[in-house]
């Protein structure tokens, strides 16, 4: 799962498209760059982005309910997060994109130094004990596989790996998102 965010003319309503392509990576890459001002961020990093916009009204984009198996529903709750950007100019986003740049690097940066967290990850074996690298490939063939739980300490600088998330990581796309406000402001955005 991933947002497929953009920015979008305001007046045509398409995705904005430049005269140059860019070259900004995200969960996608675009041989020889793309000219659509357009993002793929994996949803890995969607935590810190929920955490860092948790009840600031400017992110409060749905309200959602959960459903119970009587029929009845929950209590309504807004949700928040990187959606929240939705339906704002590129001129609107840029101080919300820099709050949350400034709100993960205070909760995982202490002294100037990013701060290293626990994980917990799994392993699978199969019947005989062996390490497998795509247990669901075997569990859809009817095989049984075990999982193994362990932690492990990630550094919440790292960047050695797109699909981990870490703060670093989960930054660099708003710092991409800035960049693109930045060339259109008068853009919206739009995603999913």
């Amino acid at each position: 799962m991933s947002y497929d965010i953009n920015l979008k003319d305001p007046v045509t309503k398409e995705t904005i498209e430049l005269d140059e392509p860019h070259f900004m990576r995200g969960g996608t890459f675009a041989v020889g760059g793309t000219k659509e001002l357009w993002l793929n961020i994996t949803y890995n990093y969607s935590h810190y982005y929920y955490e860092a916009t948790d009840k600031d009204p400017r992110f409060a984009h749905d309200e959602v309910s959960c459903y119970y198996a009587d029929g009845t529903k929950g209590p309504i709750e807004t949700e928040y997060g990187i959606r929240g950007i939705y339906g704002k100019t590129g001129a609107e986003s840029i101080p919300m994109l820099e709050d949350m740049i400034r709100r993960i690097t205070e909760k995982y940066q202490k002294d100037g130094e990013w701060i290293e967290t626990e994980r917990t990850k799994a392993r699978w074996y199969d019947e005989n004990g062996n390490e497998v690298e795509d247990p669901f490939h075997m569990i859809l063939q009817g095989k049984n596989v075990t999982k193994e739980e362990y932690t492990v300490m990630v550094s919440e600088g790292d960047t050695d790996d797109y699909w981990e998330a870490t703060a670093v990581n989960a930054i660099k796309p708003l710092h991409q998102l800035i960049a693109m406000a930045k060339m259109r402001p008068d853009g919206v955005w739009d995603g999913d």
